[in-house]
């Protein structure tokens, strides 16, 4: 920053040129293109230090000086003067910016110089690029300050803080279903914005504008249950005043009987080994239960809202009794009955063999494997070459001469009451 005796020198060259050219001088254009933000040094500081403007960029071409006023609050509408007619080459470039104008007097000075001694609020810089004579222009540099203190200063402006609460009429309990008038009030009143109205974290209806301090709204969407209500206000612009949330107000909605929505039934794949579903639902229903009938009587130990269907519910009609309930009564329905059909086929997880010596005379067994579900019976058939061998249809078999060099299999057919039949082959051996 430039030294007090080079302000002063400054300041003194600038009063000569100033009355050599005074009427060479013009008044800058009011509608000169804004080229940019300056960035102010300090960036905060008292009303008795010296300050330095740094422009984002060089002044364009043909503009060669300079000229700085300021304006705000006791200063003349017009502004005030605070860097006369300079020559841009007097003042030093920023690197990776365009040049530093420190100003050679204090915001104390220029205040005292237009007669007032209370600094507040917003005061804007502008500096006007230009040549010496004439009243071109050739574009301005910006930078605001705020004074948050008669004497103290910051170059961000400074934010507002602001206050929510919120009202709700009728003040509740309220029935499902009834009307709620909300209203938040923010202050200070002049905090332009608009208010988010949330029942916990969801947003009810859209956002309302603030008038005057207050924003409201109606809605009877409310939910059976207590509520956590809030107000949050965004202001309109967010540098000037803070955003604020109001302390959450329980809000308790009362509910009415359980009402039947959709119809009970049973849905899923109705057989064996499959689960069903015991699909209904109701309007105002805090818990719903259930309980299964089958051929009309309930179903013992049986309580969820899924159940799976075992052999034992083979070819039985399955029904279920959901009951639907909340603090003033219950209400129970009952589905269609619907019967159970055959399950799916067993399946071999390992597939039968045949064991034993492969030679003719000999007798080879067939191991049935294993089967997902189990088998609880089995029955075979052996094969020579694929084709059926009469009357082999036990678990053993004693080779024939009709079997020499040929391929012997065994097929096992798996049962089990509930399912379908499952069939599965043996790998083929060959007998010698």
């Amino acid at each position: 920053m430039m030294s007090t005796t080079a302000r002063r020198c400054l300041s003194a060259g600038v009063a000569s040129l100033l009355a050599a050219g005074a009427l060479a001088l013009g008044t800058p254009g009011a509608s000169a293109e804004v080229l940019g933000t300056m960035t102010v040094t300090p960036a905060t500081g008292s009303d008795t230090q010296g300050m330095s403007l740094i422009t984002p960029a060089p002044c364009p071409d043909p503009a060669t000086n300079i000229i700085v006023t300021v304006k705000g609050a006791g200063f003349p509408a017009e502004g005030q003067n605070v860097v006369g007619n300079s020559e841009i080459g007097i003042y030093n470039p920023v690197q990776g910016a365009g040049f530093e104008v420190p100003l050679t007097e204090t915001m104390r000075d220029y205040a005292s110089e237009a007669g007032f001694t209370t600094l507040q609020g917003r005061y804007d810089f502008t500096l006007t690029c230009r040549k010496p004579f004439g009243d071109t222009t050739y574009g301005d540099f910006t930078a605001p300050i705020w004074f948050t203190s008669n004497t103290t200063y910051q170059s961000t402006q400074p934010q507002v803080a602001t206050t929510t609460t919120l009202a709700a009429s009728p003040a509740g309990p309220v029935v499902e279903g009834s009307a709620v008038k909300l209203t938040a009030t923010v202050a200070p009143a002049g905090a332009a914005g608009s208010v988010r109205f949330l029942d916990g974290a969801t947003q009810i209806g859209s956002p309302v504008t603030v008038t005057s301090g207050t924003a409201s709204l109606s809605t009877s969407a409310l939910k059976v249950g207590t509520h956590a209500l809030k107000a949050v206000f965004t202001p309109a612009d967010s540098a000037a005043y803070g955003a604020s949330t109001s302390a959450a107000r329980s809000f308790v909605v009362k509910i009415k009987p359980p009402a039947l929505v959709t119809a009970a039934k049973v849905t899923g794949s109705v057989k064996v080994a499959s689960t069903v579903t015991c699909s209904v639902s109701f309007r105002g229903a805090t818990a719903v239960t259930y309980a299964w009938l089958r051929d009309g009587r309930t179903y013992s130990g049986k309580t969820a809202r899924t159940l799976g269907l075992a052999a034992t519910d083979y070819k039985h009609k399955i029904a279920c009794r959901p009951t639907a309930a909340n603090s003033t009564g219950k209400l129970t329905v009952t589905s269609p009955a619907v019967t159970v059909a055959v399950g799916p086929a067993l399946q071999a997880a390992v597939k039968p063999s045949v064991s034993g010596t492969a030679k003719v005379g000999k007798r080879v067994t067939a191991k049935v494997g294993t089967w997902k579900p189990s088998g609880t019976s089995y029955s075979y058939v052996w094969r020579r070459d694929g084709h059926t061998i009469k009357g082999a249809t036990h678990s053993t078999y004693v080779l024939t001469k009709s079997d020499r060099k040929h391929l012997v299999s065994v097929v096992v057919t798996a049962r089990r009451s509930g399912y379908t039949n499952g069939t599965a082959v043996s790998k083929a051996v060959r007998v010698g």
